[in-house]
């Protein structure tokens, strides 16, 4: 008397699902959530067999979708049997297909009130309240229907459901895989077992049991399987076998945009930097954001090229697009064609104008050499966005790298003041002290900036460049601030060597042999957490130079140029050593290397001074106004 078993595709809030076989004995909702599948007892079948033919036929027209007839039917059967809850199991199928979810409700309550031990009307009113969006009232009596049969499988796997989408995939986990481990070859059960997996970080679980399963036949399906087999592939680090996954996915469904981006994501990763992976086409007739959108992908990862195209078509479709128009130039600077980039910021800037955009066109002003133009640029980013501390950096640093110093110690003086916790803005401020030779205030600078970011690596660099300037006294007063940063850091080995260095130069400077001892020990100890710290070596081989230790500075210095074989004052130290202890060969050598170095360092310079000549000329014409005005908060 049983039906014809079918599979029936269920759809879910993110992927479709499969229902297991539909019986005549057997009540199934299409839901979101999962299928109904309760296996009658023996004694239910072999009612089953003197039930009334009307039975049999109202679930024969429920299979072939003859919906009004069934019901009428199911109404006529339970007129003469009202107590039967197999009929009333059917008519809420048929209620609930029908679209009448109060009636089919009702139906599974008087299946529930008629056969309360059985799991079977529990399972099915859950399954309704998923479906409808009503997960909080379904969990409960999932639960319910597992009280009575903990091995329900539909309750199993729709309590599992519930949980995961509500985002509580530890808790969902047991449900999905004793409803696995009981049906190993149900696609959906395996499905969302993987999934919940690859939520709760265990993408090699995961991959097991998606491993174990066949993609279905149907094409969304499959699509979802192949794309959740490629997510997990780039948890485990594998993109060279998401891509392939993202692309079969998307074969299947090629009107997807996100499994599109996916799949560009996943080429653009297995591939190495400046590589062209081959790509189809993108969904037909995407909007102007998902143009927008895989624009930013591309030129993330350095595809200027192919992202041009992306930005234009958005900027075509959405012609007011301000950041379409920023992410186009921007992409035509890292095409190569500045001056296209240079046409459209300047373009742009015409009709609306907005700091953004006059940074942008400071950056390509300066790369082009039109230095005054560029200056001008970064004041007016400043004057538009007086809140943001990246203008007044870039300010700031576009003087400093002109030595148009007195105006870079203006902004930074004022940006130090505006944005007291930016570490970089002290570093500025440093450097543009350093070069008025203001150096104890470079360095009360630099170490404000290192108080604000021990990890500041530009911080670090920059105390090394005036550590030699000081004078004793001066030393001392940042003794107590350094010691309290290194002591605060222990582990930091930048901290450490320049608290060595204050100690050593004060040491010496005042005859206190036990600082130099402490430096010593800071100096090793910063090797020790480092490797390859060339400075470190310079310093501890010139502390040992200072006790007459000739051999042990040797060593220091010439660990000092293997690892930095461009430092001149490491050659020097050493040549000097070396014409002390008699070997004048070997001091020639390096002698000669560090003129070399110094020589080619006058040319750079020199060079630099040359191309900036007219930047700091015109800086200094009456009718430029003086950029420190523009910036005072």
């Amino acid at each position: 008397m049983g039906m014809t078993a079918r599979r029936h595709i269920i759809p879910m809030l993110r992927f479709a699902v499969l229902r297991r076989p539909l019986l005549a004995s057997i009540l199934v909702v299409a839901n979101p959530c999962c299928g109904i599948t309760q296996v009658p007892s023996r004694a239910e079948m072999a009612q089953q067999i003197q039930r009334p033919s009307a039975y049999d036929e109202a679930a024969r027209l429920l299979e072939n979708g003859q919906l009004d007839a069934a019901w009428k039917q199911l109404n006529a059967a339970l007129a003469r049997s009202p107590s039967d809850p197999m009929l009333h199991n059917l008519r809420g199928l048929v209620a609930a297909r029908l679209g009448d979810i109060g009636g089919a409700e009702e139906s599974f309550h008087q299946v529930i009130r008629l056969a309360p031990e059985r799991s079977l009307g529990y399972t099915n009113l859950a399954t309704l309240l998923s479906q409808t969006g009503h997960g909080n009232k379904a969990m409960p009596l999932f639960r319910d229907a597992l009280n009575r049969d903990p091995r329900d499988f539909t309750a199993l796997l729709g309590l599992g459901i519930t949980l995961e989408s509500r985002q509580q995939y530890a808790e969902a986990q047991p449900f999905l895989e004793r409803a696995w481990r009981a049906h190993p070859g149900d696609f959906q059960a395996g499905y969302e077992c993987a999934r919940s997996l690859r939520e709760l970080k265990r993408p090699e679980d995961a991959r097991k049991i998606l491993g174990q399963l066949n993609p279905p036949e149907d094409a969304a399906l499959a699509s979802k399987y192949f794309a959740l087999s490629a997510v997990v592939a780039e948890d485990r680090g594998e993109p060279g076998t998401a891509g392939p996954l993202y692309e079969r996915a998307y074969r299947l469904n090629p009107n997807s945009f996100d499994l599109y981006l996916s799949l560009v994501r996943a080429a653009l990763n297995a591939n190495a930097p400046g590589a062209r992976p081959i790509l189809p086409d993108p969904p037909a007739r995407i909007s102007p954001e998902q143009h927008f959108a895989l624009g930013l992908l591309l030129a993330s990862r350095g595809a200027y090229a192919r992202a041009i195209p992306q930005f234009e078509e958005t900027l075509r479709l959405e012609p007011s697009s301000s950041s379409a128009a920023y992410n186009l130039a921007l992409s035509y600077h890292g095409a190569g064609n500045t001056q296209a980039a240079l046409r459209l910021a300047e373009n742009q800037l015409a009709k609306n104008p907005t700091a953004e955009l006059h940074s942008l066109l400071g950056s390509l002003y300066e790369d082009t050499g039109r230095y005054l133009d560029a200056l001008r640029q970064f004041q007016l980013t400043v004057e538009a966005d007086p809140g943001n501390e990246q203008y007044y950096f870039d300010l700031g640093t576009e003087y400093l790298a002109h030595f148009t110093f007195g105006p870079a110690f203006e902004v930074f003086s004022a940006g130090s003041r505006k944005f007291s916790g930016s570490s970089r803005q002290f570093v500025g401020l440093g450097f543009a002290h350093y070069a008025r030779r203001e150096y104890f205030g470079a360095a009360d600078s630099f170490l404000k900036a290192l108080e604000l970011d021990p990890e500041s690596s530009s911080a670090l660099k920059a105390w090394n460049s005036v550590s030699g300037s000081l004078a004793s006294a001066e030393w001392e007063s940042l003794l107590a601030r350094l010691q309290r940063l290194a002591g605060a850091h222990p582990e930091n080995p930048g901290l450490l060597y320049i608290y060595a260095v204050t100690l050593y130069h004060h040491g010496l400077a005042e005859r206190r042999p036990a600082e130099l001892d402490h430096a010593q020990r800071l100096l090793e100890r910063s090797i020790q957490l480092k490797q390859g710290f060339a400075d470190a070596h310079l310093e501890l081989g010139s502390l040992h130079l200072s006790r007459r230790e000739q051999a042990q500075a040797v060593a220091e210095f010439r660990a000092a140029v293997r690892l930095e074989p461009n430092s001149g004052m490491a050659h020097y130290r050493l040549g000097q050593t070396y014409r002390d202890l008699g070997k004048l060969e070997d001091a020639r050598r390096e002698l000669t290397r560090y003129e070399e170095l110094t020589r080619t360092r006058r040319e750079r310079l020199a060079q630099s001074r040359s191309a900036i000549r007219q930047f700091v000329l015109a800086e200094g014409r009456p009718s430029s106004k003086p950029p420190g005005q523009q910036v005072r908060p």
